[in-house]
């Protein structure tokens, strides 16, 4: 008759069996052919609902190229920077991706931890295009940054844009720097900055920039719904296309690439206050060509 102490060893070998073979099966998964047949992934959100809606976009995006799963997963995709710290704490995390992870937290991404991310957001340059093709007069552009924005000084800028770039330290500077430095620029450039540029900012930001006549690009789609006038923006099947380009990456190499903005966007654009500004109406096509040739 077995006694508690054997009963709860047996137990313990047939759990590390299992993991073992786990493993074992996860390591067969990447070593094969990319997409030779679908990769098993496992979504964590703090949300179960976005993590709902971001497996339907991957369908949409992949096909059949991944399936998700609960148990025998070879990958994890963690949706924003709560779920991506949580595996991390796991120190048998096995490969994982984060997924809309602000730049702010790239620190997370440590060497030997079979981790990369995809941040949050969208490059400055692919946002300067945008104004370039809207607004070719403006002569000097101002950029709001924060510790948790999307682009951190000093700022690459391409061309020979001139870029004012003003330090916000704390949400509660927003409305004296805005009143101190709108008069001196002829657009307003914002990064994604959820600390920032939140919910309550939008009217705050807009109607004193719009009482300067100064117009607002960026940072996100709802910025543009409430009166910016155009943005690139991360959607849903954006970064279930940069997640499925880095998972094949992952495949094909044996190592995630570096982290880094999704490479895909989205574009929209405020036709009622771009008029209001006076400023051009070009074709959809050609602005949303501008997003394809971005980094």
């Amino acid at each position: 008759m077995k006694d508690a102490t054997g009963s709860i060893g047996g137990s313990l070998a047939i759990a590390r069996l299992r993991r073992v073979v786990g493993v074992l099966l996860a390591a067969a998964l990447w070593a094969a052919p990319a997409w030779a047949e679908p990769l098993p992934v496992r979504l964590r959100a703090e949300d179960p609902a976005v993590a709902q809606r971001f497996a339907a976009a991957l369908e949409r995006a992949g096909g059949d190229r991944v399936t998700v799963v609960e148990q025998g997963a070879a990958v994890t995709l963690a949706l924003g920077e709560a779920a991506f710290r949580a595996e991390l704490a796991d120190p048998g995390h096995g490969p994982l991706l984060g997924l809309a992870v602000p730049r702010a937290a790239a620190g997370l991404v440590t060497p030997g931890c079979d981790c990369s991310a995809v941040w949050r957001g969208v490059p400055l340059a692919t946002q300067l295009a945008l104004i370039d093709a809207l607004m070719p007069e403006a002569g000097r552009i101002g950029v709001l940054l924060g510790p948790s924005s999307a682009w951190a000084p000093p700022l690459s800028v391409p061309g020979n844009r001139l870029v004012d770039v003003v330090l916000v330290p704390k949400p509660s500077r927003l409305a004296p720097l805005l009143r101190r430095h709108l008069p001196d620029w002829d657009a307003l450039l914002l990064p994604d900055d959820a600390t920032l540029f939140g919910p309550g900012a939008a009217k705050l930001v807009l109607l004193t920039s719009y009482r300067q006549r100064v117009p607002v690009f960026g940072p996100g789609a709802d910025f543009v719904h409430a009166g910016s006038v155009a943005s690139a923006y991360l959607g849903p099947g954006d970064l279930a296309r940069a997640a499925l380009e880095r998972l094949d990456a992952r495949r094909r190499r044996g190592e995630w690439p570096a982290q880094g903005f999704a490479g895909h966007y989205s574009l929209a654009v405020n036709d009622h206050v771009a008029r209001a500004y006076g400023l051009n109406l070009i074709e959809r096509a050609r602005l949303e060509h501008i997003l394809e040739a971005s980094p």
